[in-house]
């Protein structure tokens, strides 16, 4: 069984921390269980008993950044929570950390499917209360699906960065916001 704050804690903080250094220093493309081992002090049987793969392991280093550099904001509006949100989102994608771990999540090999619906379920799971709560202020319409009206609103975002390459300027996610404010507002209010 094991314990919260425990030696099992202490291990995933040093090995998710090395998998966050090993990222940021040699990019996704090179990140090894060998190498975070070797980082961490943590023996590579032991990684691969508790984490299984390479992909997964940078896939739950991915989603501690995001949690931690991608906060859920309640600035008490839709507008204000999707400005603060969006430009939180384009700031992360755009640092060489942020960008190594999307790369990782969005590679195509089988181990990668499940773990990448796992990210994306937890993630779109804690940011769906933006829209979730702008429902229950009466800011969009009653019938919006949260997790559909999220995966719209970032859609650009991603779609910069990854398709494009280019940078999502504040001009540009200031038209998001109003974009996705009018596409989900409530009747009658847009």
């Amino acid at each position: 069984m094991k314990r919260p704050g425990g030696r099992s804690a202490r291990v995933g903080k040093a090995v998710l921390d090395a998998v966050i250094a090993e990222v940021a220093e040699n990019g996704a493309a090179g990140l090894t269980v060998a190498a975070v081992a070797a980082r961490s002090g943590v023996h590579a049987t032991s990684i691969y008993r508790r984490w299984g793969s390479v992909a997964r392991l940078g896939l739950e280093a991915a989603l501690a950044v995001a949690e931690e550099r991608v906060p859920v904001p309640d600035t008490g509006s839709l507008s204000g929570d999707l400005a603060v949100f969006l430009a939180a989102l384009e700031a992360h994608v755009r640092t060489p950390l942020g960008g190594a771990l999307l790369v990782l999540s969005t590679a195509g090999d089988a181990d990668m499917a499940e773990a990448r619906t796992t990210f994306w379920r937890e993630r779109l799971g804690k940011a769906r209360a933006i829209f979730t709560r702008a429902m229950a202020r009466g800011e969009v319409a009653a019938d919006t699906d949260p997790d559909e009206a999220l995966q719209f609103a970032i859609a650009p975002i991603y779609l910069r960065a990854l398709v494009l390459q280019a940078p999502a300027d504040a001009a540009f996610l200031a038209q998001t916001v109003e974009i996705v404010g009018r596409a989900f507002a409530a009747r009658g209010t847009a």
